[in-house]
């Protein structure tokens, strides 16, 4: 490649690549002592077509970037076949919200173990902090919501979640993922959920 030869660019990234392409790239750049960086793709709680990506990558030793981890909402938890809307003012009537109700009750299984999972990493950030003497206790988010249980899902598989932020709602919710991750039991409740919903 002639950008990295000329020292125009020190680290390649690629875009959905193939896994058979990502390898051979990888190894034509590794006989030139360089390597392939990054791989960014598509990759959520409730879209895991690109799971043997993140796995492909780790192989390699390609940082797996992902994007869409919200599934376009559909993955934070918001919405659900009892609330349709997440809790936003109805647009009218017959307003079911952006997603079926037949596409949310097929994830039913998810967001519920999702949303308990919410409360069972909130309890245990608590009795973590508990154990701390008067004011010595870290800054974490207190207060975890299903979406931040959607992205740390992906951190956990290995990946680094790319989430857009356009508005301070959006950048805390980030920043409340910070200072905790799921446990391998909590990836595996999950993992299950998402196998039971033909996710």
């Amino acid at each position: 490649l002639d950008v990295i030869s000329d020292d125009h660019s020190r680290y390649v990234g690629c875009i959905n690549m193939s896994t058979s392409k990502l390898a051979k790239l990888q190894r034509k750049l590794r006989a030139q002592g360089e390597f392939v960086a990054t791989n960014q793709f598509d990759f959520s709680l409730t879209n895991r077509k690109s799971l043997a990506m993140i796995e492909a990558c780790k192989k390699m030793d390609i940082t797996p970037l992902c994007t869409n981890v919200l599934d376009g909402g559909l993955a934070s938890g918001k919405y659900t076949s009892v609330n349709p809307t997440g809790g936003e003012v109805s647009k009218g009537e017959g307003d079911t919200g952006p997603y079926s109700v037949r596409t949310l009750e097929k994830l039913d299984a998810l967001f519920k173990v999702q949303d308990g999972l919410r409360e069972k990493v909130n309890s245990r950030i608590g009795d973590k902090l508990a154990k701390f003497d008067s004011g010595k206790a870290p800054k974490i988010n207190r207060e975890i919501t299903t979406t931040q249980i959607a992205i740390n899902y992906v951190k956990a598989k290995g990946a680094v979640p790319l989430v857009p932020v356009n508005n301070v709602k959006m950048a805390n919710e980030v920043l409340g993922c910070l200072g905790w991750e799921l446990t391998e039991e909590e990836v595996l409740e999950l993992d299950k959920a998402c196998k039971t919903c033909g996710v």
